[in-house]
């Protein structure tokens, strides 16, 4: 039964426990930011919105001492701060996992943290709704929460699924949550082909959010010469063919920067490509940000550039289209899924096999024929069919139906 109309006049009102590993905090400002976005969404509608950060601690081969959760519970007995984190509406939950445990491995890690902690830190909530099938979403499903909502976000599903009883274990977590939901319909697929495509039928598509309240529009005229990426730093990003493809488009023009917003395992490689480049002063590594900084790294930029192999859904495109800029991309699923629609009036999306010089043409091509791209179009797209009002109401719809 529903709850009478809150104060937003919203008589959908319940009360969410979001359950994610991924959750900005002063250590990764950026990770996560998509549920922290969803979350202020909800709670705009006038939804109680808790959250819990279940957090790896790695730990060695084998299974984790009984020393250490009775370390850890008796800490908590005298004060749950020590072990719990709290910050806002989120608390950091301590996971041990030991290594070479795999994504199984995490979901019984998360399984005894979340244990442990809401014995000393109860939840009352109408619905939990867990971000990643697995770990996170099995965790939940062997707790016996309910009901269940699961939202599946990442892009290394094929490591999940290549494990030992990660497909059972995924369709367990599809045919027995309450709702089970994809960013993408590129995402719902790759899963169909996965689990049992019966078992795929019921899952639901509902986007992230793209937040432009903090990103300023702005037509460009002339060169693009200040590239752009905002991401990770890792190999799969391809961070190697946007450096190299920089590389080229900067023979033709020596004023041409490289800005890197974002950090990661790669960016050792970066810093000596540059160097033995001689383009030490053109690429700058700015290193992770605070969301709200984003927006004046797209304002000074030219083209945003994003060669990842595979998204799910690719929100740093998504916000660069919502700033006026060009961007150019790889087909990875997520972007021809959020964006490809209307790619020629923002960007170029191009296949997969592409090399640097591929890259590098494309933007020159974006330069030499800006009468082919619609910025103003893009910014009312992405406001259109990915604003926080338009993505809660969807998962508070969801939520009343699965109470």
């Amino acid at each position: 039964m529903a709850r009478d109309p809150d104060c937003h006049g919203n008589e959908y009102a319940v009360r969410i426990q979001v359950v994610t590993p991924w959750y900005p905090d002063d250590y990764s400002p950026y990770s996560g930011i998509f549920i922290k976005k969803q979350v202020e969404a909800l709670a705009a509608l006038g939804h109680e919105v808790g959250v819990e950060v279940p957090t790896i601690y790695p730990a060695p081969l084998g299974d984790v001492p009984k020393e250490v959760f009775v370390a850890m519970n008796l800490l908590a007995n005298r004060d749950t701060t020590a072990v719990f984190n709290q910050d806002g509406e989120a608390i950091w939950i301590p996971s041990p996992v030991p290594a070479r445990s795999g994504d199984l491995g995490r979901a019984t890690a998360y399984e005894h943290s979340l244990r442990l902690k809401r014995s000393r830190l109860p939840v009352e909530a109408d619905v939990t709704h867990a971000h990643l099938g697995i770990p996170t979403g099995l965790a939940l499903l062997r707790l016996g929460v309910e009901p269940l909502v699961v939202t599946e976000h990442q892009s290394t599903l094929d490591r999940v699924f290549s494990q030992s009883g990660g497909v059972g274990a995924y369709e367990e977590v599809v045919e027995k949550a309450s709702a089970f939901i994809c960013v993408s319909e590129h995402l719902k697929k790759r899963i169909a082909r996965a689990i049992d495509p019966a078992k795929a039928d019921s899952i639901e598509i509902v986007p992230n959010i793209v937040d432009l309240s903090e990103i300023p529009f702005r037509e460009r005229e002339g060169s693009l010469e200040h590239w752009l990426y905002v991401g990770t730093v890792a190999v799969h990003k391809g961070i190697e063919l946007l450096v190299k493809a920089f590389k080229i488009f900067r023979e033709g023009n020596r004023s041409a920067t490289l800005t890197i917003v974002g950090d990661g395992p790669h960016r050792p490689w970066v810093e000596r490509f540059a160097a033995g480049s001689g383009m030490s002063q053109a690429v700058r590594m700015v290193g992770s940000v605070r969301h709200e900084l984003i927006g004046t790294y797209l304002d000074e930029a030219d083209v945003v550039v994003h060669l990842s192999e595979a998204e799910t859904f690719g929100i740093s495109t998504l916000e660069a289209i919502g700033a006026g800029l060009p961007v150019v991309s790889l087909r990875n699923g997520g972007a021809e899924s959020a964006w490809g629609d209307f790619e020629p009036s923002v960007g170029r999306l191009l296949s997969e096999d592409s090399d640097a010089a591929d890259v590098a043409e494309a933007v020159k091509g974006l330069e030499d024929d800006r009468s082919s791209l619609n910025p103003k179009e893009g910014r009312e797209l992405v406001e259109e069919r990915f604003s926080p009002e338009r993505v809660a109401s969807s998962l508070s719809e969801i939520y009343a139906r699965v109470r």
